[in-house]
C-alpha cells in the first residue's frame, strides 16, 4: 500500500513542477501585448467604437492568474464629437489560482487609476452608451440549459479590496442643456465577500453648470449584499456635502426583484438658506431669519412605487413638527399624512413685499395682477391628510389648537372640517372646490363665535373701527378662475350678531343731533355732508342682522342697532365687493341718513328728501289734528243750541 502512494506522491509532485515550470516559461516567453491587435479588433467588432492601447499589457500566472493595462482609450459614439467615451491610466485584477480548483474565486486588489468617462445625450434624446447596452445577437439567444449531472456553481466569492482613484465623471444633456460633474471620486473597500459586511468609502467634487456649484461629497458606510437571498444591508451610513450631514442605515429585500428598503435617516442640524445661496436659489422670506435652521429625523420603508416616513420629528427654526406621511404611486403620486406642529409663524417665510417704486405716490401703485387657481395640478391632485397646529400665526391672524383636515381626489378637493381657538372664541368651518369642469367651483361654510373683533380685525386687514364680541355665520357659492371672478360670482347667505361693542370713527349720535339742529335751524342746505371727527364713536348694545349675498353684492335689509346713547337704530342696503362701494341707509330714530362712497372712505349724508317729506308730511298730519279738533268744538256748540 506504502508503494502505491509514494509512486502517486511522486506523480503529484511532478505535476507540479511541471505546471511551475509552464507557468514560468508562459510568463517569461509568452508577451500579451502581441494580442493587443486581436483585442482592438474584437471591440471594434463587438461595439464599432475605436480602442487605443498606449501602455503595456502584463500578467501573472502563480500563485495570481492576474493582469494590468496601461493607458486605455475607448472612442466616443458617432455624432458626440472626438472626445473620448472612456479614457484611463491604468487598471488590473488578480485571481488566485489554487481556490479556482474549489470553484472559489478569491480577487486580490481591483484598481482603476484617472478613469474619465464623459456622458451624454444629445437633442434627440439619444445617450452615447445605448450601443454599448445593446444584447449582441449571441446574447438574445436563450441560454442553453447545462446537461444533467454537468451543473458547475461557484462556493464562493470574494475580492480584498476595491480601489478607484481620481476618477472623473460627466454628464451632459444637451437636450436640456443641463450640466453635471464628479472629479477626484476615490473608492475604497475593505474585504468584499458574500454575506459579509465590507467597509465602503467614498469621496468626490461634485459640480453642476444651473445652477453653478461645486462641493465636497464623502461618503462612508457598510454594507453587506447577499446575492442568492437578495438582501442588503447598509449601516452606519454618513454623508457630508456643504454645510450638510447625513446619517442612516437601511435594510433592502428582493432587491434584484421587486426591491423593498426600510431603515432610519437623521440630517443633523444645518442652514437651508447657505445650502441655497450655493445653489443659486433666491428666497427673500418677509423674516430674514427664517429658514436657518433645519433638522430631520426619521424611520422611513420604501418600495419602487412608494415611500413612507414614520416617526418623523422635523425641526424649522423654532418649530417642531411630528407624525408621518406616504406617497403611493410614483408615476401618479397619492399623498397622505398625519401631522402636529407645536408652533409656527408661517407669515415669516412669506415673500418679502416689494419696495414701492421711487417717486411713486401713495395708492397709486397698479393693482396686483389676479392670481389664477393651477387647475392641471389641482385635477392631478391625491391627498388625504390632516395637520394639528397647537400655535399659529398665518395672515396676521393668530389661533391655538388648529385642527386642518384636507382631501383631494379626482378634481375634488375638500377642506374640513376645520376647527380652531382664536381671539377668545372659536372657528369652524369646510371649504369644497370642484375643479372638474372648466370654472372652478367653490363651496363655503364658516362660522366665528364669541371672538373678539377689534383684535381680530386689526391683526387680518389693519382694520380698527369694529370692536365687540362677534358670532358671524356665512354659506357661500362662487365660480371662477381667480379672486376677482369669484367675488363677482358670490352668493349665498350670512348672519351677524356683535354685542357690547363700538363703531369706532363715526358717532350716529352727533350725526342725529346735527340733523336734529339743521331742521331746527333751517340750515339743512348747508348740511350736505357729515365728516366724522377724530375720536368719534358709537358703542352699542347689539348689533345684528342677516344678508343675501347675489353675484357679488351683499344686501342686508334689517340691520338693528341697541344703543345706549341713540334709540331705534336700523339700516338696510347694499355692498359691491367686486367694487368696493356702498350704498346704504341709516335711519337714527326718524332721521335716514346715507352711507355711500367706498370701504375704504365712506361718506355720510343726511336723506334730506325723505327727512323733510317726513317733516312735511307731520305738520300736516298736526294742522289736520288741529282742524278736526276744531270742527268737533264747533259741533258741540251747535248742539247745545238745540238743546
Amino acid at each position: 500500500m506504502k508503494k502505491p502512494l509514494k509512486i502517486l506522491a511522486i506523480v503529484a509532485g511532478g505535476l507540479i513542477v511541471l505546471f511551475i515550470l509552464l507557468v514560468v516559461s508562459l510568463t517569461l516567453f509568452l508577451d500579451p501585448n502581441q494580442f493587443k491587435g486581436k483585442i482592438i479588433e474584437t471591440v471594434k467588432a463587438q461595439t464599432g467604437r475605436e480602442l487605443r492601447i498606449d501602455g503595456k499589457l502584463g500578467w501573472s500566472f502563480f500563485p495570481w492568474i492576474g493582469i494590468e493595462t496601461g493607458k486605455l482609450e475607448l472612442s466616443n459614439a458617432p455624432g458626440f464629437g472626438p472626445e473620448p467615451f472612456a479614457r484611463l491610466d491604468g487598471a488590473g485584477a488578480k485571481v488566485e489560482l489554487l481556490p479556482l480548483l474549489r470553484k472559489q474565486i478569491v480577487v486580490d486588489t481591483v484598481f482603476l487609476n484617472r478613469l474619465q468617462l464623459n456622458l451624454a445625450k444629445n437633442t434627440a434624446g439619444k445617450t452615447n452608451w445605448e450601443d454599448l447596452t445593446k444584447p449582441s445577437k449571441a446574447e438574445e439567444k436563450p441560454a442553453a440549459k447545462p446537461a444533467a449531472g454537468k451543473e458547475v456553481s461557484i462556493g464562493g466569492v470574494s475580492i480584498r479590496k476595491i480601489d478607484i482613484r481620481q476618477a472623473d465623471v460627466t454628464w451632459n444633456d444637451r437636450s436640456t442643456g443641463a450640466h453635471y460633474a464628479v472629479h477626484n471620486l476615490d473608492l475604497k473597500t475593505g474585504k468584499i465577500s458574500v454575506g459579509q459586511p465590507v467597509d465602503v468609502s467614498l469621496a468626490f467634487d461634485f459640480e453642476s453648470g444651473q445652477p453653478a456649484l461645486r462641493t465636497r461629497v464623502d461618503l462612508k458606510s457598510q454594507l453587506a449584499f447577499d446575492l442568492a437571498a437578495q438582501t442588503l444591508d447598509v449601516t452606519n451610513l454618513t454623508l457630508s456635502a456643504n454645510n450638510l450631514s447625513l446619517l442612516a442605515s437601511l435594510k433592502g429585500t428582493h432587491i434584484l426583484e421587486a426591491p423593498a428598503v426600510s431603515g432610519t435617516l437623521e440630517i443633523k442640524p444645518f442652514n437651508p438658506r447657505t445650502l441655497m445661496d450655493k445653489l443659486g436659489v433666491k428666497y427673500d422670506s418677509a423674516d430674514k431669519n427664517a429658514l436657518t435652521t433645519l433638522a430631520l429625523k426619521t424611520r422611513f420603508a420604501a418600495t419602487s412605487d412608494s415611500t413612507e416616513l414614520k416617526d418623523l420629528a422635523l425641526t424649522l427654526d423654532d418649530s417642531h413638527l411630528t407624525g408621518a406621511l406616504g406617497i403611493r404611486h410614483f408615476a401618479k403620486p397619492a399623498y397622505q399624512f398625519d401631522l402636529a406642529v407645536d408652533q409656527i409663524d408661517l407669515d415669516r417665510y412669506l415673500p418679502a413685499p416689494a419696495p414701492a417704486p421711487t417717486g411713486a405716490k401713495p395708492g397709486a401703485a397698479a393693482p396686483p395682477t389676479p392670481v389664477e387657481i393651477p387647475l392641471s395640478a389641482l385635477r392631478a391632485l391625491a391627498l388625504q391628510g390632516k395637520l394639528r397646529v397647537q400655535k399659529l400665526k398665518a395672515f396676521n391672524l393668530h389661533s391655538t389648537d388648529a385642527v386642518v383636515q384636507v382631501s383631494a381626489d379626482n378634481g375634488l378637493i375638500a377642506l374640513g372640517p376645520n376647527q380652531a381657538k382664536l381671539y377668545s372664541g372659536k372657528y369652524a368651518g369646510r371649504t369644497a372646490l370642484d375643479v372638474r369642469g372648466k370654472t372652478p367651483l367653490l363651496n363655503i361654510d364658516e362660522s366665528v363665535s364669541g371672538i373678539e373683533l377689534a383684535p381680530a380685525l386689526k391683526d387680518a386687514l389693519q382694520f380698527d373701527k369694529f370692536a365687540g364680541v362677534a358670532n358671524l355665520g356665512a354659506k357661500l357659492t362662487a365660480q371662477g378662475l381667480d379672486a376677482d371672478q369669484i367675488k363677482a360670482t358670490l352668493n349665498g347667505n350670512a348672519d351677524f350678531a356683535i354685542k357690547d361693542g363700538a363703531i369706532k370713527g363715526v358717532n350716529l349720535k352727533k350725526m342725529s343731533d346735527a340733523i336734529a339742529a339743521a331742521i331746527r335751524d333751517k340750515s339743512y342746505q348747508k348740511l350736505t355732508e357729515i365728516v366724522p371727527q377724530s375720536g368719534d364713536e358709537t358703542r352699542f348694545t347689539h348689533l345684528g342682522g342677516t344678508a343675501q349675498i347675489r353675484n357679488g353684492i351683499v344686501q342686508n335689509n334689517d340691520l338693528k342697532i341697541q344703543s345706549p346713547e341713540l334709540l331705534n337704530i336700523t339700516g338696510k342696503g347694499s355692498a359691491n365687493l367686486p367694487k368696493e362701494t356702498l350704498d346704504y341707509t341709516v335711519t337714527l330714530g326718524s332721521y335716514p341718513l346715507g352711507i355711500g362712497c367706498t370701504f375704504a372712505k365712506p361718506c355720510f349724508r343726511p336723506d334730506w328728501n325723505a327727512i323733510l317729506k317726513k317733516q312735511l308730511g307731520g305738520k300736516v298730519e298736526e294742522k289736520k289734528q288741529k282742524l278736526e279738533q276744531k270742527l268737533e268744538e264747533k259741533l258741540k256748540d251747535k248742539l247745545k243750541l238745540f238743546k
